[in-house]
Formats: C-alpha cells, structure tokens, sequence
C-alpha cells in the first residue's frame, strides 16, 4: 500500500521540481536582460530605422539614416570632410545620443551614398537644408545639431538663413573658413588619424570633390546673423588640422547664449569621440538637454539672468524705500 502511495506521489514531486526550474531559469533570463539594459540604456531605444534619400535645391541626392527612438526631439550630426555615416566614430555618435534623442545621421554630398560631389563648404549648406526640411516634415518640436569640422561650417552657414527651426548646435573642430584651414601633414597627429583610418580598413571613409573651389560662405561671418541660438564650441587643445584659434574667433563673433571648452587633447573632430568619449558625451548630452527644454537658456546662463531679474527687482525696492525717507523728512 505505501509503496503504491509513493509511485503516485512521484510524478506530483518531478513536476513541483521541474515548475521550480522553469521559473528558476525564467528569473536568472529576467535578470541577465535588465542588466544587460541598464549597461547599454541605448538598447532599450531600438526603434525603427530608416534609410532613405532627399534631394536639396540643386537637386543632389542626400543619403540618411534616421534612428527613431520615440522622442519628440531630434539631434541631426553633420559629419566632417572624408567621413560618411558609416565611420566607426560616427556610428558611437549616433549610439549616445540616442539614448535621449532621436537621431538623423547623413552624407555629405560627395561622401557615402549621396551624388554629387564636396565642395568644401560652399554649397554644403543645402545638404543641411534639405535634412532640416526633412525633419520638419516628420513633426519634431526640436531640432538640435551636432556639426564635426566642415560638417560644423556648413551647419553655421545654414542657421544663418533659417535660425528659428534650429533649436540649438554643438560645433567640434569648426573652421571659421575653409581657406583659413592652416594644418601641416608633418605633424605628428597626422599619423595618428592615418593609422586610425588604416585600422577600420577606410570604412566610412573617402570623398569625391570638385577641381576648383567655389565662392565660399565664411563661417565666420555667418555666424553673426545668428541672433540667438545657443552654440557650445568644442576644440582639441592641439588640434593638427583645425587650429583651436578657430573656435576662439568663432566664439567671440558668436551672439549669447554660447559656450567655448578647449579639451585638453590633440585630436581633431571626431576622433575625440574615440579618445575622450565620457568627457564629450557629458559636455554634448548636457548641452543639449539644458537647450532642448524650457525657454533654450544653457543652464548657466539661466541662473545670470535670473540673478540679474532679482538685482533689478532689489535695486527697485531699495530705490522706493530711499524715496519713502526722503518725503518724510520733507
């Protein structure tokens, strides 16, 4: 009799045993995927990606690649000359700011994917045209963008003429002029970016250009048409092809709100993406998210203004007070 008991108490154990497991595995699968998320924030905004093609008012086509996230902002990077959107460093770009933006990445013309060819920043402005036109149309309430080097030049050069759809800019290694760029192949950051180019086997990288150079849209006169769209410049200390002097003129055409930091590093445009990774997704993300929110005043300069509201509003009172004395004593 008992050991009839203990064959049809058998399989109730095996199957107790085997729910246990299942949930066992379910809860270390659980676990594994949260911190697999909570290490790579970028994986939980696998959205949709879309690849396509615009036209500018030349009608060059203009490849893209835009990312969305679910956000109702977006972030449009400007890569520089010999640099598509498939660059190594441009590809880590576009995976930190999508961890709070929307994103739009795209060739110049004459780089990648798109026709035509680069004409050192004389007509690269309609590049950036059309790609603002094309989020516009997607119905975003912001548009910030991030220029590298001429990428960063063509992106001033278009502001100028359409300020009000372009929320905020971050500008690495900008130019104030493509004639005025002063590099020396000698240098020793020269062979730096060629071994890194040699390294990812050219990938993302090359450039079909015109023979001769087109009347250019100075940078640095542009800028001053641009009344008051904040812009944080950033630039290596030792930049070898920029020269950081760049962004210090450009900075002081600039109207307010603006910001200059002079990273300590000898890199140029995107590679420091690659050598001060942390330092520049602090200084971009936080740029961006105290410009894409409230009135668009950086931080910062929030706080002057109020201090200056306040001093103007104690200045008043104190005035009053002096006057209410004077009229007792007469």
């Amino acid at each position: 009799m008992s050991s009839e008991r203990t064959k049809a108490c058998l399989p109730d154990r095996q199957g107790r045993r085997d729910e246990r497991t299942i949930r066992g595995t379910r809860g270390i699968l659980a676990a594994i995927f949260i911190t697999l998320l909570l290490s790579h924030p970028a994986c939980l905004l696998a959205g949709e990606i879309t690849e396509g093609e615009v036209l500018t008012e030349d009608n060059v086509s203009i490849a893209y690649s835009h990312y969305k996230n679910g956000f109702k902002n977006v972030v449009i990077v400007c890569p520089g000359f010999y640099n598509s959107k498939k660059n190594r460093w441009m590809k880590k770009t576009v995976k930190m700011l999508s961890s709070e933006y929307d994103v739009i990445i795209f060739d110049f013309r004459g780089h990648g994917e798109s026709s035509g060819k680069f004409t050192w920043a004389a007509l690269e402005d309609r590049d950036v045209n059309a790609i603002v036109d094309y989020a516009k149309r997607d119905g975003y309430e912001k548009i910030g963008i991030l220029g590298f080097s001429l990428g960063g030049s063509s992106a001033i050069n278009a502001a100028s003429k359409r300020e009000r759809d372009i929320t905020t800019m971050v500008l690495i290694s900008t130019p104030t002029s493509f004639k005025a760029i002063d590099f020396h192949f000698w240098e020793l950051g020269m062979f730096d970016d060629l071994f890194d180019n040699i390294s990812c086997g050219w990938e993302g990288k090359g450039a079909k250009t015109t023979n001769k150079f087109k009347p250019e849209i100075t940078p640095i006169e542009s800028i001053k048409k641009i009344k008051s769209t904040p812009m944080l410049f950033i630039h290596g200390k030792n930049d070898w092809v920029v020269k950081r002097k760049h962004s210090e003129e450009l900075f002081a055409a600039a109207n307010e709100p603006k910001k200059l930091v002079i990273i300590k590093k000898d890199a140029h445009a995107e590679r420091l993406i690659q050598k001060r990774y942390e330092e520049m997704r602090e200084l971009i993300l936080g740029w961006f998210g105290d410009t894409m929110r409230g009135d668009g005043v950086p931080k910062g300069r929030k706080d002057e203004r109020t201090r200056g509201r306040e001093d103007e509003r104690t200045r008043g009172r104190e005035d009053e007070r002096t006057k209410g004395r004077e009229d007792d004593k007469e």
